[in-house]
């Protein structure tokens, strides 16, 4: 019988043994799960790891997951685009208070380093950062209202945003700009609106109808003067179309005539040339002379060869009559 009781003391040690295992194995799974970091970091935002108050890590969009990792804890930063929209009271360069408002958009740099200086100097929370960032854009906003006047502000409303822009991201001597302390990168900067008081307001009035006016008045004297520049090129061409005319009518007049003179020249040759034509020719011209029935005396001396060169014109020939012959 005292064998049969050591083995059951056998069995009930190695039990025990068992139990002991299985109870460490879910004190160490107890203590894993309570100790353990699980994070979800969405697209947008970056999570810092740190441990016992360093940074050890920066993680990218994704699932985090540590365990026994009792002294870790994840801080989840907002690494989106987001916008600031201040409204201020400024004075210009010329004394005229106005309000204005702007509009900055932002977004903190995704960098592990920035992210990690970001984290040490500012913070991770959306209102730490934007705390010091409104007093830059104010400062920033009360600058740039003093190099414009309130018009040069209304009217050019980009350069006043480029300024502010460049009062926010130029390094001073010896100092990192607002946006380098602050660890962001600027999208755009806005102006959004100007409101001026009621007088001023009048003026602008006043003065917008008195260029209105003046642009007017400007139109109507070009349009004056380019009529005018019309009519004098429509003179002009006219002159022009009358003188080539003219041109044109002495032209044909100089040629007709040099062609008659270099015909009666060829008639005048050919006569020289051929004295029995020249003879036919004179008595075509006695009979010419005699078809009125009168009888002309030509002078012995005179030269026939013009008579007969202006022979289709004998109408305009004038030659002096002949005497009657006296009976003795």
């Amino acid at each position: 019988m005292t064998p049969q009781r050591g083995k059951g003391a056998g069995g009930t040690g190695v039990r025990l043994g068992l139990i002991g295992g299985v109870a460490l194995v879910l004190v160490v799974i107890g203590i894993g799960l309570s100790t353990m970091k699980f994070a979800q970091i969405n697209e947008g935002e970056r999570g810092i790891i740190v441990t016992q108050g360093r940074v050890e890590g920066i993680q990218e969009p994704g699932i985090y997951f540590r365990p026994f990792a009792p002294f870790t804890t994840i801080e989840v930063v907002n690494v989106r685009r987001q916008t600031r929209t201040i409204s201020q009271n400024v004075a210009s360069s010329d004394k005229q208070l106005y309000d204005i408002d702007i509009q900055v958009d932002y977004s903190r740099l995704t960098s592990p380093d920035a992210l990690r200086a970001s984290y040490g100097e500012i913070g991770v929370r959306d209102e730490q950062l934007t705390q010091p960032l409104d007093g830059y854009i104010n400062d920033a906003l009360k600058s740039a209202s003093t190099q414009f006047t309130l018009d040069q502000a209304l009217s050019d409303r980009g350069g006043f945003a480029a300024r502010i822009r460049q009062f926010l991201t130029t390094n001073e001597t010896g100092r990192r700009s607002p946006a380098e302390q602050l660890y962001i990168q600027l999208f755009d900067v806005k102006v959004l609106d100007i409101k001026v008081g009621e007088e001023y307001a009048r003026l602008l009035s006043e003065k917008a109808n008195l260029e209105v006016q003046i642009e007017t008045e400007q139109k109507r004297r070009e349009q004056i003067e380019a009529q005018q520049a019309n009519n004098l090129f429509q003179a002009e061409q006219e002159a022009q179309v009358a003188l080539t005319r003219e041109r044109g009518l002495t032209a044909a007049a100089l040629e007709a005539a040099n062609r008659d003179a270099q015909v009666r020249a060829i008639e005048g040759r050919y006569w020289r040339e051929n004295p029995e034509l020249f003879e036919l020719r004179k008595r075509e011209l006695m009979v010419k002379m005699l078809d009125n029935g009168n009888m002309w005396f030509i002078d012995p001396n005179t030269d026939l060869t013009l008579l007969l060169n202006r022979m289709g014109e004998t109408s305009n020939v004038v030659l002096p009559p002949a005497t009657p012959e006296v009976q003795p």
